[in-house]
């Protein structure tokens, strides 16, 4: 049975993720619409802005644990990390498989989330607890 205390680290994980994906595309949409940047440009700034959310949230309210080099330098390379994952998921399903865009997308963006949480309690976390 899952405790208590996993599934609200598992809830929060998941309110801090949504609110970093809303920053992440908030910035990349204000910054491609005004012109300041590519797109490509705009995408990176949102998707930087996401990874600080991101960290100080998931140190704050889902692991409760103060800021250090050690757990940015990780939490930035499980970051990395799972976006190159998300990204070669994409790629074998729909360049091997050739599922229709919105199924690939289902499941890169229901599996990753999974994926993250796991890394980062088990690794990034896993001396804090």
């Amino acid at each position: 049975m899952i405790s208590r205390y996993l599934l609200r680290q598992v809830s929060v994980f998941g309110i801090i993720g949504v609110v970093a994906t809303f920053v992440h595309y908030s910035v990349a949409t204000v910054f491609a619409e005004i012109g300041i940047v590519s797109v490509y440009l705009a995408n990176l700034a949102g998707y930087l802005c996401a990874l600080s959310v991101s960290y100080f949230g998931h140190n704050k309210f889902t692991f409760q644990v103060e800021h250090s080099r050690t757990l940015l330098a990780k939490f930035v390379s499980v970051s990395v990390t799972v976006f190159a994952c998300s990204q070669l998921i994409l790629l074998g399903l729909e360049s091997y498989f050739h599922l229709p865009h919105a199924i690939s997308l289902a499941f890169v963006v229901l599996t990753i989330p999974v994926m993250s949480f796991i890394l980062n309690k088990f690794w990034v976390y896993s001396y804090q607890e």
